[in-house]
């Protein structure tokens, strides 16, 4: 994964995403499109409000547990 940010105006930053290795179709690439929307927009929400998406806070430690 590479991410870059780059400023978009004197207030905004500009986020890209970009995946190299998993195949279309793959398990992976289904579960990167369905998750970087929902961290994404609860990434947004923190930055904006100091709190993340209810939905999102369940995954706190998640990815530990495994």
């Amino acid at each position: 994964m590479t991410y870059t940010l780059e400023q978009a105006s004197p207030d905004n930053v500009k986020l890209t995403v970009i995946h190299e290795v998993w195949e279309d179709g793959s398990e992976v690439a289904d579960g990167l499109k369905n998750g970087w929307p929902a961290i994404l927009s609860s990434l947004k929400s923190y930055l904006e409000t100091g709190t993340p998406l209810e939905y999102t806070k369940r995954w706190e430690g998640a990815a530990c547990e495994r």
